[in-house]
Protein backbone atom coordinates (compact mmCIF):
# COMPACT_ATOMS: atom_id res chain seq x y z
CA UNK A 1 0.00 0.00 0.00
CA UNK A 2 2.33 2.68 0.16
CA UNK A 3 4.30 5.27 -2.27
CA UNK A 4 1.92 4.51 -5.98
CA UNK A 5 -1.22 5.14 -3.72
CA UNK A 6 -0.14 8.08 -2.25
CA UNK A 7 0.96 9.41 -5.31
CA UNK A 8 -2.41 8.73 -6.58
CA UNK A 9 -4.65 10.34 -3.96
CA UNK A 10 -2.26 13.44 -4.67
CA UNK A 11 -2.78 13.70 -8.46
CA UNK A 12 -6.62 13.20 -7.52
CA UNK A 13 -6.14 16.07 -4.79
CA UNK A 14 -4.14 18.46 -7.14
CA UNK A 15 -7.11 17.54 -9.53
CA UNK A 16 -9.86 18.69 -7.53
CA UNK A 17 -7.66 21.70 -5.91
CA UNK A 18 -7.27 22.99 -9.42
CA UNK A 19 -11.10 23.16 -9.90
CA UNK A 20 -11.50 25.47 -6.94
CA UNK A 21 -12.07 28.93 -8.24
CA UNK A 22 -10.05 31.92 -6.13
CA UNK A 23 -13.04 33.27 -5.10
CA UNK A 24 -14.58 29.77 -3.45
CA UNK A 25 -10.55 29.85 -2.11
CA UNK A 26 -10.44 33.02 -0.45
CA UNK A 27 -14.05 32.51 0.94
CA UNK A 28 -13.42 28.99 2.22
CA UNK A 29 -10.14 30.25 3.77
CA UNK A 30 -12.23 32.75 5.49
CA UNK A 31 -14.74 30.46 6.89
CA UNK A 32 -11.75 27.99 8.30
CA UNK A 33 -10.01 30.97 10.12
CA UNK A 34 -13.27 31.90 12.10
CA UNK A 35 -13.96 28.31 12.80
CA UNK A 36 -10.15 28.20 13.72
CA UNK A 37 -10.73 31.47 16.02
CA UNK A 38 -13.99 30.43 17.74
CA UNK A 39 -12.61 27.07 19.25
CA UNK A 40 -12.39 26.77 22.94
CA UNK A 41 -8.47 24.96 21.90
CA UNK A 42 -7.55 28.54 19.99
CA UNK A 43 -9.06 30.69 22.39
CA UNK A 44 -7.26 28.91 25.48
CA UNK A 45 -3.64 29.01 23.41
CA UNK A 46 -0.48 30.89 24.26
CA UNK A 47 1.83 29.58 21.39
CA UNK A 48 0.34 28.85 17.96
CA UNK A 49 2.28 26.98 15.66
CA UNK A 50 1.35 27.71 11.90
CA UNK A 51 2.73 27.81 9.23
CA UNK A 52 2.91 29.84 5.72
CA UNK A 53 0.01 28.51 3.09
CA UNK A 54 1.37 27.69 -0.06
CA UNK A 55 -0.77 28.89 -2.78
CA UNK A 56 -3.27 26.02 -2.94
CA UNK A 57 -3.78 25.49 0.47
CA UNK A 58 -6.11 26.95 2.58
CA UNK A 59 -4.27 30.92 3.23
CA UNK A 60 -3.17 31.38 6.50
CA UNK A 61 -2.16 34.96 6.46
CA UNK A 62 -5.15 36.20 8.30
CA UNK A 63 -4.87 33.34 11.03
CA UNK A 64 -1.16 34.76 11.76
CA UNK A 65 -2.74 38.44 12.12
CA UNK A 66 -4.76 37.54 14.38
CA UNK A 67 -3.15 35.33 16.72
CA UNK A 68 -1.08 38.18 17.06
CA UNK A 69 -3.87 40.61 17.51
CA UNK A 70 -4.89 38.21 20.26
CA UNK A 71 -1.67 38.44 22.09
CA UNK A 72 -0.43 34.78 20.93
CA UNK A 73 2.98 33.90 20.32
CA UNK A 74 3.26 32.64 16.71
CA UNK A 75 5.89 29.59 15.96
CA UNK A 76 6.12 28.79 12.20
CA UNK A 77 8.23 26.46 10.91
CA UNK A 78 12.08 25.80 9.18
CA UNK A 79 12.86 23.08 7.89
CA UNK A 80 16.34 21.29 9.00
CA UNK A 81 18.07 18.66 7.40
CA UNK A 82 19.20 16.96 10.72
CA UNK A 83 16.47 17.48 13.04
CA UNK A 84 13.52 18.08 10.98
CA UNK A 85 11.08 21.03 11.40
CA UNK A 86 12.14 23.51 13.85
CA UNK A 87 10.21 26.35 15.33
CA UNK A 88 10.97 29.95 15.44
CA UNK A 89 8.92 32.83 16.90
CA UNK A 90 7.47 35.14 13.71
CA UNK A 91 7.06 39.07 15.59
CA UNK A 92 3.98 41.04 13.99
CA UNK A 93 4.50 42.51 10.74
CA UNK A 94 4.40 42.12 7.19
CA UNK A 95 4.34 38.60 5.92
CA UNK A 96 5.63 37.14 2.28
CA UNK A 97 3.17 36.80 -0.55
CA UNK A 98 1.35 33.60 -1.70
CA UNK A 99 4.09 32.98 -4.14
CA UNK A 100 7.30 33.15 -1.92
CA UNK A 101 8.62 30.20 -0.21
CA UNK A 102 9.37 31.42 3.09
CA UNK A 103 11.13 30.25 6.30
CA UNK A 104 12.22 32.21 9.26
CA UNK A 105 16.46 33.00 9.36
CA UNK A 106 18.24 32.03 12.47
CA UNK A 107 19.71 34.74 14.04
CA UNK A 108 16.53 37.02 12.99
CA UNK A 109 14.23 34.81 15.24
CA UNK A 110 14.02 33.41 18.47
CA UNK A 111 13.62 29.49 18.20
CA UNK A 112 10.37 27.90 20.21
CA UNK A 113 10.67 25.12 22.07
CA UNK A 114 8.38 22.63 21.11
CA UNK A 115 7.27 21.93 24.78
CA UNK A 116 6.27 25.70 24.51
CA UNK A 117 3.83 25.68 21.71
CA UNK A 118 -0.11 24.77 23.04
CA UNK A 119 -1.60 24.43 19.47
CA UNK A 120 -0.49 23.36 16.40
CA UNK A 121 -2.32 23.34 12.97
CA UNK A 122 -0.68 21.84 10.13
CA UNK A 123 -1.01 21.17 6.10
CA UNK A 124 -1.43 18.39 4.05
CA UNK A 125 -2.92 17.30 0.66
CA UNK A 126 -5.85 15.08 1.74
CA UNK A 127 -6.99 13.39 5.08
CA UNK A 128 -9.63 10.97 5.79
CA UNK A 129 -12.90 10.72 8.41
CA UNK A 130 -10.62 7.90 10.38
CA UNK A 131 -7.49 11.39 10.96
CA UNK A 132 -5.62 10.02 8.38
CA UNK A 133 -3.10 12.79 7.20
CA UNK A 134 -1.58 12.60 3.19
CA UNK A 135 1.38 14.91 3.07
CA UNK A 136 3.77 16.09 0.46
CA UNK A 137 5.76 13.21 1.65
CA UNK A 138 8.38 14.41 3.68
CA UNK A 139 7.35 13.11 7.07
CA UNK A 140 8.37 16.63 8.97
CA UNK A 141 4.80 16.95 10.53
CA UNK A 142 4.63 13.46 11.42
CA UNK A 143 7.91 13.75 13.39
CA UNK A 144 6.90 16.96 14.73
CA UNK A 145 3.12 15.49 15.96
CA UNK A 146 4.93 12.23 17.52
CA UNK A 147 6.94 14.14 19.71
CA UNK A 148 4.82 17.35 20.39
CA UNK A 149 3.69 18.14 24.65
CA UNK A 150 0.61 15.85 25.63
CA UNK A 151 -1.18 19.20 25.84
CA UNK A 152 -1.34 20.50 23.05
CA UNK A 153 -4.04 20.53 20.45
CA UNK A 154 -3.80 19.29 16.92
CA UNK A 155 -5.70 20.14 13.33
CA UNK A 156 -5.32 20.08 10.18
CA UNK A 157 -6.56 22.95 8.25
CA UNK A 158 -7.80 21.92 4.66
CA UNK A 159 -10.37 22.38 2.19
CA UNK A 160 -13.38 20.12 2.21
CA UNK A 161 -12.07 19.02 -1.29
CA UNK A 162 -9.38 17.64 0.10
CA UNK A 163 -11.71 14.77 2.21
CA UNK A 164 -11.29 11.45 0.52
CA UNK A 165 -12.23 8.11 1.75
CA UNK A 166 -9.68 5.43 3.14
CA UNK A 167 -6.10 6.88 2.35
CA UNK A 168 -3.33 4.81 2.51
CA UNK A 169 -1.33 4.48 5.47
CA UNK A 170 1.98 3.37 6.70
CA UNK A 171 3.50 2.86 10.40
CA UNK A 172 4.86 6.38 10.87
CA UNK A 173 2.09 8.28 9.74
CA UNK A 174 0.27 10.59 12.80
CA UNK A 175 -3.08 10.76 12.95
CA UNK A 176 -4.66 14.34 13.05
CA UNK A 177 -7.37 14.48 15.40
CA UNK A 178 -9.19 17.52 14.35
CA UNK A 179 -9.70 19.04 11.02
CA UNK A 180 -10.84 22.23 10.21
CA UNK A 181 -12.75 23.01 6.58
CA UNK A 182 -14.69 25.55 5.49
CA UNK A 183 -18.21 24.17 7.50
CA UNK A 184 -15.82 24.25 10.73
CA UNK A 185 -14.23 22.42 13.44
CA UNK A 186 -14.51 18.34 12.88
CA UNK A 187 -13.04 16.06 15.58
CA UNK A 188 -11.73 12.79 14.12
CA UNK A 189 -10.83 10.18 16.88
CA UNK A 190 -12.55 8.96 19.71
Amino acid sequence: MGTSAKTAAREEIRRRLSLLAGEVRRDSSLAIAEALGAARQWQSARTVGLYLSLPDEPETRHVIRKAWEEGKTVALPKTDIRHGLTWWEIQPGPLPSLETLWEPLPGKHAVVKLEAIDGFCVPGRAFDRTGTRLGRGGGHYDRVLAQRPRHAWVAGLFFGVQEMENLPREPHDVSLPHVITEKGWRSLLP
